[in-house]
């Protein structure tokens, strides 16, 4: 055979090899363009959600900072209110103002300053970093009439509900009790009522630059009205033709996100003053007499309850000091006790909370009693399977179906406020859970 017969035959095996290893070549760089198509394709949505976890995370740290702010009010101050809220900002945003709370939105009705209870959060009041959306925007805010600051409704409780409408993207009302709201406004759009936004760092900002319009239910975020008549509705929002017309991301602060806890601090403020009234020397632990029903009913909600004697549950006496019922021997001011925010009948609870409160007090722990305690048989409360109880503070929920409340003769009825064992006070028991239709007292006890 030829030499050179035998030097192409040697090479054969060499170009079959080649030949897998370009093929193995070809296959990765397939594979890596694959990938890439793929990651092209993840980043994208990789920074949609980040940029909506920005957004949530903002919203959730606005909603807890104004929860916190209504419920920590300092009540040794006379003027202080549990729920206050504060007016959005509506300062020129290139001030050092930005980001303060505005002085007023609106009479004690809310019939004036409508648009002063729709702004920009006001973060630096709230004690917040500048919070901003995932698109980079401040956040905003709209307060409920019912639980501004500045100036106040004349009378708020368990009885008192927000004012503010939000819709679903169908455009129905799932709930018209709001007490706030906190919108991401989102990119800029152009809003389907064809206004083009425009958004500057300097000046006070319109709400129309902001927030948009859903054309098909008629709700505009801009326009927000307390009282059902316009509320909010929260995006994303696209039209028949995929054009997205609402980009704005509404959170809300409810009525069952914000009463509850404040009358958690409500029952706690009561508690603090009757316990330091008997830890008082002079008290030997014992508590006061009640304010009886038939009392507190004549005088209407806007009266100090005073003690009366032998009466070892009722509602709160708010005022001792001109009082000798419980007991000569044993302190009669509020003003005196340590911790106890009711000095001299405090605004806060005669205002606001003094038709909701009710106190029971067991028998061995009355004035009466030559010493406190201890509990013998049937000189204790019960709550629940907890027995030894000393003390039970009970803060009426709202209204429920079949009460009645605002009235002298309803006043003196205690099924109007309290349910359950609660209702049947003078046995000494009763009764804490979870709120339902036919149950919605706060319970607190020592």
């Amino acid at each position: 055979m030829p030499p050179s017969s035998r030097r192409r035959r040697a090479r054969q095996p060499l170009r079959k090899n080649q030949g897998g290893y370009a093929l193995i070549v070809l296959l990765a760089i397939v594979t890596m363009g694959i990938l890439y198509s793929i990651v092209s394709a993840l980043t994208p949505m990789q920074a949609k959600y980040q940029q909506s976890a920005t957004t949530q995370d903002a919203l959730r740290q606005a909603k807890e900072a104004l929860i916190a702010y209504a419920v920590s009010v300092n009540l040794s101050s006379g003027a202080a209110r549990l729920g206050d809220l504060p007016c959005p900002d509506l300062h020129d945003q290139s001030t050092s103002s930005a980001g303060k709370k505005g002085t007023s939105c609106g009479n004690a009705a809310g019939t004036t300053g409508q648009s002063n209870r729709l702004g920009l959060l006001p973060w630096k009041d709230l004690g917040l970093p500048e919070l901003r959306d995932g698109s980079g925007e401040h956040l905003w805010y709209a307060v409920s009439s019912n639980f501004k600051e500045n100036t106040r409704v004349s009378k708020r409780n368990s009885d008192t509900p927000g004012t503010i409408s939000i819709k679903a993207n169908d455009g129905t009302v799932y709930d018209s009790t709001v007490i706030a709201v906190i919108i991401a406004p989102g990119a800029p759009i152009t809003r389907a009522d064809g206004y083009v936004q425009s958004r500057s760092t300097t000046g006070i900002p319109n709400p129309k630059d902001y927030l948009d319009i859903d054309t098909a239910s008629g709700e505009d975020n801009a326009a927000f009205q307390d009282n059902g008549s316009d509320g909010f509705i929260s995006g994303p929002i696209r039209d028949g033709t995929g054009t997205l017309v609402t980009n704005d991301q509404v959170i809300t602060i409810t009525y069952n996100d914000l009463m509850p806890v404040l009358q958690k601090r409500v029952a706690q403020e009561i508690l603090n003053c009757l316990s330091g009234y008997a830890a008082d020397p002079d008290n030997s632990g014992r508590y006061p007499w009640m304010a009886s029903l038939a009392d507190s009913a004549a005088q209407g909600s806007s009266a100090f309850y005073n003690d009366s004697a032998n009466t070892r549950f009722g509602r709160f006496p708010s005022d001792l000091t001109n009082t000798n019922a419980s007991r000569s021997s044993m302190s009669k001011n509020w003003g005196s006790v340590a911790n106890c925010n009711m000095s001299g009948g405090n605004s806060w609870f005669t205002t606001d909370w003094s038709e909701m409160v009710f106190i029971a007090i067991a028998s061995a722990f009355t004035p009466s009693s030559a010493t406190a305690g201890p509990c013998a048989a049937g000189s204790c409360l019960t709550v629940g399977s907890k027995t030894g109880i000393k003390t039970v503070v009970l803060v009426s929920g709202k209204t429920l179906p079949g009460q009645s409340r605002g009235t002298s003769a309803a006043m003196l009825n205690i099924g109007n406020y309290l349910e359950g064992d609660n209702a049947t006070p003078l046995d000494d028991v009763f009764s804490t859970g979870v709120s339902t239709a036919t149950y919605n007292d706060y319970v607190l006890f020592q």
